[in-house]
């Protein structure tokens, strides 16, 4: 299902949604977001249920104490590798220059709604997408491979997910391929239009490898 709708009130019964996937706007402009994120996040999530939030590292303090203000329970930090080309973020200095710094890796802050488990052990703290990652359905697009990495791991067949950002449908693809039920909201008529033209060619995915090439370490 795709709505418009914003982050600030969604349209959702409380504790109604067992995961949140999503990846909000990083821009210090949009950093209030989170706050309306994190709110909405207690307030519909089902007891234990989890919420993972991309974020920009710039302003990852303030993000982090919206969460713990909201009431949500810490859970890990993962990070998103860069397999590309990595953006440049400016520090910015009231004072003197901006300086620049190459993010070649991204936060995905993870909290549950109370104290919560993921559906199996063994989840990574980094992971590294080597195919799907593309701006064309969206100018701040995601990979499939990551968000269908995590979604399995923080919910089950047959749940329900939501993406309160839901850009270019990379989080409604992701749960088709693994039979998560889904709901994406978004402001922009335009992003809704796209999510549903990409959900019609969803079953291409299906090629795209889980993993990057990774060793694996058993830690005793």
């Amino acid at each position: 299902m795709l709505a418009l709708a914003t982050c600030e009130r969604l349209p959702l019964a409380d504790g109604s949604v067992d995961f949140i996937w999503t990846d909000p706007p990083y821009l210090r402009s949009f950093i209030p977001v989170y706050g309306w994120l994190a709110t909405e996040a207690k307030r519909i999530l089902k007891p234990g249920g989890f919420i993972i939030a991309m974020c920009g590292g710039l302003h990852l303090n303030r993000i982090m104490r919206m969460f713990d203000d909201a009431g949500l329970d810490w859970f890990f930090e993962f990070q998103q590798q860069s397999n590309g080309d990595a953006p440049v973020v400016w520090k910015h200095y009231a004072d003197q220059l901006d300086y620049p710094i190459v993010a070649r890796c991204k936060p995905i802050l993870c909290y549950s709604n109370g104290p919560g488990r993921p559906r199996v052990g063994g989840v990574m703290n980094t992971f590294e997408a080597t195919h799907g990652w593309s701006k064309q359905w969206h100018h701040w697009g995601q990979d499939v491979a990551s968000a269908r990495y995590y979604i399995d791991y923080f919910s089950a067949e047959g749940d329900l997910v939501c993406d309160p950002f839901v850009g270019g449908g990379t989080t409604m693809v992701a749960c088709k391929l693994i039979k998560r039920r889904c709901i994406g909201f978004d402001i922009d008529p335009a992003a809704l239009r796209t999510s549903q033209a990409r959900l019609a060619n969803a079953d291409i995915y299906h090629q795209l490898p889980m993993f990057a090439d990774l060793e694996v370490l058993n830690v005793r």
